[in-house]
């Protein structure tokens, strides 16, 4: 009798075992265990200054990408 393979669910029963989740999730863990890595944690008015920043260009850059989006529709 021939033996028969198992059923071929899609593209992701083809991928290697490296790229399976848990090899993805480890990676960040091994990493950190270094020592060289470490940082010294940023003042509390730095970290809040850096947070207004990233909310700042958030926000810029979705009225510019609404503003393309209208331009777009008007065409």
């Amino acid at each position: 009798m021939a033996k028969s393979k198992p059923p071929s669910i899609g593209p992701m029963s083809m991928q290697p075992i490296e790229h399976s989740l848990t090899v993805r999730n480890q990676l960040p863990t091994m990493m950190s265990t270094r020592g060289e890595d470490k940082r010294t944690p940023l003042p509390k008015n730095q970290q809040a200054r850096m947070e207004a920043v990233r909310v700042a260009r958030a926000r810029i850059m979705r009225r510019n990408s609404l503003r393309k989006q209208r331009q777009a529709q008007e065409r």
